[in-house]
């Protein structure tokens, strides 16, 4: 039992490591112009331990995006928010905190054009959590659902990005207050 954990272990400590050449050199160049050796070689394991995590570059790719925007759903979730503004606020610090925390993954992958995939993952996830969350009475009342969601979906994904590209210059604690503030003027609440 003892061995299976430190096999679990050393497991994880080589997938870290993976993912963190592989965002390292995401950083520095294209996604066409890294090569498994170059990961590799940044993570200081071999090709074929590459491979045996991973299919390719764009199974790790797709692996990390998933990952990290599986995380900053939890943190948010972990939250606990309820029907309360605070509560509200203290979900959206959490996911501002998780991307102040991994600034590498999210600026690499907002920085890098060709990474559209990354940003409509994104937005797609948010327009999933925010739709039964829309008020359609008083100010929405009379219109479409659908596009209120992926307006305010849009809208919280640009200013993500905006705040990242921008280095961050306001605290996680600040832009939860502000986007709690937008979320409220639409008639946006926790469920």
């Amino acid at each position: 039992m003892e061995t299976v954990t430190k096999i679990d272990r050393r497991i994880l400590r080589t997938k870290e490591a993976i993912n963190k050449a592989f965002l390292e050199l995401f950083s520095e160049k294209e996604l066409e112009q890294i090569t498994i050796n170059d990961i590799s070689e940044r993570a200081n394991v071999n090709r074929g331990t590459v491979y045996l995590h991973y299919t390719d570059k764009y199974d790790l790719l797709n692996k990390c995006i998933d990952d990290h925007l599986n995380k900053m759903f939890i943190s948010c979730l972990a939250s606990g928010s309820t029907h309360e503004h605070l509560d509200l606020i203290r979900a959206l610090k959490p996911a501002f905190t998780y991307f102040e925390e991994n600034y590498l993954f999210f600026s690499s992958m907002l920085s890098n054009r060709r990474t559209f995939a990354f940003r409509e993952r994104m937005q797609q996830n948010i327009v999933d959590s925010i739709q039964v969350k829309v008020g359609m009475q008083g100010i929405n009342q009379g219109m479409d659902q659908e596009l209120i969601t992926q307006f305010i979906a849009s809208a919280f994904v640009g200013t993500v990005e905006w705040w990242i590209l921008h280095k961050m210059p306001h605290s996680p604690q600040y832009m939860a207050e502000q986007l709690w503030k937008l979320f409220e003027r639409n008639d946006i609440h926790p469920q």
